[in-house]
């Protein structure tokens, strides 16, 4: 559901106070309370996660990736790190989102919002998609350093929504949190549990736009819900922004 930032919440967020936002899901109407300190906001969910293959018809990986200024070669392969990166499916916990990782960076940061925009919605309808958020991490020894010693490693990510009139969106709770549900699925940067355990995962979005946040979500143990598993996403969000850029601002779950 979207929110839209009224004067009262801009004040209440600018400021050091807690607060509590409330959310209601689209589909499920489900109510999620949020609690607001500041710039930092904290929220628990219960939720299914699942995945689909995208339909590489009549649009392919590489037309999506030519729409937003970049190149197959572009995309992470399993060469480069020895890990099983989820490509190019739609993961979700709500809406489905498309995750693709981009090998770098740098490449990361020279994507486009999309050169057409209605093209680009279609591209998205045909793969039953809401949206594509790539994703990028850091080297290979940084990988396996962080794996050693336990800890998170950090994901850089940009949405780019199917439409919502606006090209990029600087910080997307339910895209966070289904990209974390699809790595924890294939114990990624889980550290060394085998189990359903609980995982970590940073990601920060909205970098390349000059409105950088941060999302830490957390999935907490799971169990086997018709098929899919249930699981327990707690989120801690960090946004920066201004006061003139927040009096436009959507927030996403």
């Amino acid at each position: 559901m979207i929110v839209s930032a009224e004067d009262n919440l801009q004040s209440s967020l600018l400021s050091s106070s807690l607060t509590t936002v409330s959310f209601l899901t689209a589909e499920e109407r489900l109510r999620y309370d949020a609690t607001v300190t500041g710039n930092e906001v904290q929220l628990f969910t219960d939720t299914r996660h699942y995945e689909s293959e995208c339909n590489s018809q009549p649009f392919s990986l590489e037309d999506i990736l030519s729409e937003i200024g970049l190149a197959i070669n572009d995309v992470h392969s399993e060469i480069d790190s020895d890990i099983s990166w989820p490509t190019f499916i739609n993961t979700s916990i709500a809406r489905p989102k498309t995750i693709i990782p981009i090998a770098s960076l740098e490449r990361l940061h020279a994507a486009t919002p999309p050169k057409n925009p209605e093209k680009f919605r279609k591209m998205c309808d045909s793969i039953d998609s809401t949206g594509v958020y790539l994703y990028s991490t850091f080297t290979k020894r940084e990988i396996i350093e962080a794996l050693a010693e336990e800890r998170e490693l950090a994901f850089e990510c940009r949405q780019f929504p199917r439409s919502s009139g606006y090209s990029e969106d600087p910080a997307t709770g339910i895209a966070a949190g289904a990209l974390a549900s699809s790595l924890h699925k294939r114990k990624i940067m889980r550290y060394k549990s085998e189990s359903w355990g609980s995982g970590n995962y940073d990601i920060f979005q909205g970098t390349a736009m000059g409105r950088p946040s941060k999302i830490h979500v957390r999935i907490g143990e799971s169990e086997e819900t018709n098929s899919y598993p249930s699981l327990k996403v707690t989120y801690i969000g960090v946004v920066a922004f201004d006061a003139v850029a927040f009096s436009d601002l959507a927030i996403e779950t």
